[in-house]
């Protein structure tokens, strides 16, 4: 199985990721919470698609990607995180392992959003900031996260670079009224 040529998902979570102070926010939810950011990426890809993402739609999401994600992308995440920590091998051949593991494992995340856009097809359309905070918020309360203040922060960070056009304070109180009204 290997990724699609062309993934309109794929293309978003590119561009998403390069603007500012997503990446950091996305790795350190990651990080923190064992949040899936393939998986943070299609909620702000469905909203701005408008495409609201339910209990159940998040779950067959999770699923469709569960065994993809055991198997490959998450010992390829480990395997990258220890070449680059190790004291083992020499440090330059280490290096272009890690290089090339890298490589594999953005692979490995292209086909899992093959998964996703194939478990739920996100039609074209336009969507609004509060469909992605909506989704980012079922894919929380799923894993039964409750945000704190630095999550909050980190999750405006995203929204914005799924909706370029928000001011920041637009963002963090976007986020904020979502979580006063559950």
């Amino acid at each position: 199985m290997a990724a699609k040529a062309h993934n309109p998902f794929w293309d978003f979570s590119l561009t998403v990721w390069g603007r500012e102070a997503v990446e950091a926010a996305c790795l350190d939810l990651q990080e923190r919470h064992g949040l899936d950011v393939n998986l943070l990426l299609f909620c702000g890809w469905a909203g701005r698609r408008g495409r609201a993402l339910d209990d159940a739609a998040i779950a067959r999401l999770i699923e469709a990607a569960r065994p993809w994600r055991a198997a490959t992308v998450l010992p390829l995440r480990r395997l990258r995180r220890w070449l680059k920590d190790q004291s083992v091998a020499p440090g330059a051949a280490a290096g272009r392992l890690r290089e090339r593991i890298k490589e594999d494992e953005l692979q490995a995340e292209a086909i899992q959003q093959d998964l996703f856009a194939e478990a739920l097809p996100v039609p074209e359309g336009a969507g609004e900031p509060a469909v992605t905070v909506a989704n980012m918020s079922a894919y929380l309360a799923a894993l039964g996260i409750a945000p704190d203040a630095g999550d909050t922060a980190h999750l405006a960070n995203v929204l914005r670079g799924c909706h370029p056009e928000l001011l920041p304070l637009e963002a963090v109180w976007l986020l904020a009224g979502d979580t006063k009204e559950r």
